[in-house]
């Protein structure tokens, strides 16, 4: 569910050239797109998991999204150059970073 800004956010706020608003209205902090995000990640983590499932494929990705090259055949198929992240339509990861961690890190 989306998480609406505060608001508190709609209104100026001295000492900032900016309504507090506007952070919560970037695309990259848009609440859909964080959960749309969340969503993806943690269904092929748990699909991984828990039911076996072959995803590795969404995690083993370039760590900068914005790096990343859509790289396909006419027929859909990806090319060898491809790199952009699996599950991702183009430039719907712009601004992306991935990153994981070892267990006490």
């Amino acid at each position: 569910a989306p998480m609406p800004a505060p608001v508190e956010s709609y209104a100026p706020v001295e000492g900032l050239d900016f309504v507090p608003f506007e952070h919560y209205a970037d695309a990259v902090w848009d609440t859909n797109r964080m959960n749309n995000i969340t969503q993806h990640f943690a269904t092929a983590f748990f699909d991984m998991h828990l039911k076996g499932a072959d995803t590795a494929a969404y995690f083993d990705l370039v760590p900068n999204a914005d790096d990343g090259v859509v790289s396909v055949n006419e027929d859909g198929t990806l090319k060898d150059d491809h790199s952009y992240w699996a599950g991702f339509a183009p430039r719907t990861a712009a601004g992306l970073r991935f990153e994981s961690k070892s267990k006490g890190e």
